[in-house]
């Protein structure tokens, strides 16, 4: 594994992840989807550890 010359071994940009719900009557809409990351940048340099804690289980979304 390389380092580069600021010590940095990991960057992420722009970070994502979305969760699915079921729609109403099987019909996917944008609303379906559920944020749990979203836009997170970060980077790790050498000797640095990182950790990204959030709720337990997933729930029931479809409230609807």
């Amino acid at each position: 594994m390389s380092v580069s010359s600021n010590g940095v071994l990991l960057e992420v940009r722009d970070l994502k992840t979305y969760f699915y719900r079921r729609g109403r009557f099987g019909v996917i809409r944008r609303e379906d989807y559920v944020p749990a990351v979203d836009g997170v940048s970060f980077h790790l340099r050498e000797g640095e550890t990182l950790g990204l804690v959030g709720e337990s289980g997933y729930g029931d979304w479809n409230t609807q």
